[in-house]
């Protein structure tokens, strides 16, 4: 089947119903070719199922490719859901859209509630545009991170465009981080389905306590469950940095996301040391002070620099 045919009825089923001014265009199109009617059916019939298994009591553990039984084998992997997933984040194209641009600086959180009543919580140094028309809700993540706590309306999915990856949920809660590296999906509650942008890959269904780590150089996604490790990663929404036996390099990472004042690491040997403990992420000398008193080392400031050395 010509992609061509498969990407306008994905264009057409996104649309649907075909709103009154369309109506004519929609015909003619159905008409042109012989093969539209039934490319257009199985287009609708692939939304359905992907807003059916969001809306579904369903489990899966672990997280896993979702299969379409009643479609062909190959659907989501280069038919129409290809280009239903291709479809949801360019049909429109998001420089023409406009919509709300939002940026935070570093150290700052912002909670921003959305019109349709989500709520977005937008992590350190992150960039995103949000763009709620009247049949879809989408954001495109261009860096950083945010939680998404989605209000449920079945009649405009939400989705997140973050590069190599597209995320769509309904009534929900997810977080999105898109790094240098790739993109991470984790759910907090509910379900959510994710799938690879360049549509090369298989739609995957993820649950409260499961996540997904794509990247431009695999083909399919790393997924996994680990509910605690979710709820810690994204403790930066109160404020505050969580450590469960990360290295002393792996914390200092994380504060410096954070603060002006930078910590160093000036002996090697500290570096790999674990810690346990919720901390501020504002208070980055409360963080050195603690430092000093379990591991044996030294603090000394320096105008923007706190610098950790080992004790001799």
């Amino acid at each position: 089947m010509n992609d061509r045919i498969e990407q306008e009825a994905a264009a057409w089923a996104l649309r649907h119903p075909i709103a009154r001014d369309e109506q004519a265009d929609f015909e003619a199109w159905l008409k042109r070719d012989p093969h539209h009617p039934g490319v257009l059916l199985r287009s609708l019939a692939g939304l359905s199922i992907i807003d059916e298994s969001l809306q579904s009591d369903h489990r899966f553990a672990p997280a896993r490719s979702y299969r379409f039984p009643a479609i062909t084998r190959r659907w989501m992997m280069a038919g129409t859901g290809g280009a239903i997933a291709a479809t949801l984040a360019g049909m429109f194209g998001w420089s023409r859209l406009g919509g709300q641009y939002i940026a935070t600086s570093r150290g700052e959180i912002r909670r921003l509630p959305l019109a349709d009543g989500s709520v977005a919580t937008i992590n350190t140094s992150s960039e995103l545009r949000i763009i709620l028309a009247s049949d879809n809700r989408r954001i495109e993540l261009a860096r950083g991170q945010a939680w998404f706590e989605v209000a449920k309306d079945r009649t405009r999915p939400f989705v997140v465009d973050a590069g190599v990856a597209q995320v769509r949920a309904v009534g929900t809660a997810f977080s999105v981080s898109r790094g240098a590296d790739g993109v991470q999906v984790a759910v907090t509650e509910g379900t959510v389905a994710a799938w690879p942008s360049d549509s090369t890959g298989a739609m995957i269904i993820l649950e409260a306590g499961q996540f997904a780590n794509f990247s431009k150089d695999a083909a399919s996604p790393t997924v996994g469950s680990a509910p605690a490790a979710i709820e810690r990663t994204l403790a930066w929404r109160s404020g505050d940095i969580s450590l469960e036996n990360e290295t002393l390099a792996e914390a200092v990472a994380q504060f410096n996301r954070y603060n002006r004042q930078q910590l160093v690491i000036d002996s090697p040997d500290l570096a790999n040391e674990r810690l346990v403990g919720l901390f501020k992420i504002d208070k980055p000398a409360n963080f050195a002070a603690m430092v000093s008193a379990s591991l044996d080392a030294d603090v000394v400031e320096s105008g923007d620099q706190i610098r950790l050395v080992r004790k001799n």
